[in-house]
């Protein structure tokens, strides 16, 4: 398996570190400020006139829904390419994503994609999934029909959008549907009697676990790949901190422990990527990805918030590192992460024990 990049993605890998380093990083703090003020949960929300300055500055240099397929108008980016492209974004906490769209829109009927999927790619309309509750690990969500319409009722943990592709429960079971005219108030969506025409059902009626199942190990590959762009961005301030500052004299480089922390880092951050790679390049090239996309994605996780826990250690522990800006975001998530971790280790133990279920 060849890991060398083409001229073609290391030009597209080149633009996003450009955008992330000219435009993101820089308003690191601003945005942090605002997650503050606002009560953000997950951290670093984009002023709205800035995110439509980043929005059009992206579609301008063809960022935009690169990862959309070419033949739904999409820039058709390869799986590798994607996690390239996820990567350089991870070296940031802003929540800037290059129009990256739900994949279960493109199971939209013909109508549907003239409607939403189109205007979504061309950057004209910004779509949000609408899966999570804010009370509730399982969806509450209750949709009942009524004539030619559903009503919804219940409320989506979800980012501000022009349409949500929320999952509720009907009789027939988890249904998708698309939503809109609705504002998004403290990270939450309230569907309130929300009426939706029967026409915005995404895929059938009881079926929308099935939507996107074809891009999923995609998805889970590149969340891997931002994991490890997470942990560039860790290991790169924690080197430049173990260069600049001196006790008793000496940087904190020359210390035994300080150098254990930055070559464990790095090695398990390069260890990473190269699953991650692999388990791209099997995609690209359609073999089954369904035991190295957990697998990449497992490590790259839990590589990462080691990551974060050797910074600690660097900066001199908890109270040193307190006011480290990268890791109030980084950091945030342990927990809320729990869950995703034991559903990658049961896919990679069921990829063991029972390969052919998997």
């Amino acid at each position: 398996m060849d890991f060398t990049l083409s001229e073609e993605l290391t030009m597209i890998r080149d633009m996003a570190r450009d955008f992330v380093q000219n435009e993101l990083l820089p308003i690191e703090r601003e945005v942090l400020v605002r997650d503050a003020q606002v009560g953000g949960r997950r951290g670093a929300p984009i002023p709205p006139e800035k995110r439509a300055r980043l929005k059009r500055l992206a579609v301008d240099q063809g960022l935009w829904a690169m990862t959309a397929p070419e033949a739904l108008g999409g820039g058709g980016l390869s799986t590798l390419g994607a996690c390239l492209v996820a990567e350089e974004l991870g070296k940031t906490f802003v929540d800037f994503d290059f129009g990256d769209i739900p994949p279960i829109l493109f199971d939209a009927n013909g109508e549907q994609r003239e409607k939403y999927l189109k205007p979504a790619i061309a950057g004209e309309k910004e779509i949000a999934l609408a899966l999570r509750e804010p009370d509730s690990d399982e969806i509450q969500t209750r949709a009942t029909r009524e004539g030619d319409s559903w009503i919804l009722n219940g409320a989506k943990l979800a980012e501000p959008a022009d349409v949500y592709l929320v999952f509720a429960r009907a009789d027939e079971g988890v249904t998708c549907f698309i939503v809109e005219g609705l504002a998004v108030q403290d990270g939450k969506l309230a569907l309130e009697n929300a009426r939706v025409p029967a026409s915005n059902v995404l895929g059938e009626i009881g079926g929308a676990f099935v939507l996107g199942k074809k891009s999923q190990n995609a998805r889970w590959v590149r969340a891997a790949a931002r994991k490890v762009g997470i942990a560039a961005r860790l290991l790169e301030i924690s080197s430049q901190y173990a260069r600049d500052w001196k006790a008793l004299g000496q940087p904190l480089a020359v210390r035994p422990a300080v150098q254990r922390n930055l070559a464990d880092m790095a090695i398990e951050m390069d260890a990473a990527r190269w699953l991650v790679y692999h388990a791209a390049c099997e995609i690209d090239e359609g073999k089954d990805a369904r035991a190295s996309a957990p697998r990449a994605y497992l490590f790259a996780a839990e590589m990462a918030q080691r990551a974060i826990d050797r910074t600690i250690e660097i900066y001199g522990g908890p109270a040193h590192a307190s006011d480290l800006l990268i890791l109030r975001i980084y950091g945030a998530d342990r927990k809320a992460n729990e869950r995703v971790l034991e559903l990658q280790r049961f896919k990679v133990a069921s990829s063991l024990t029972n390969p052919e279920g998997l």
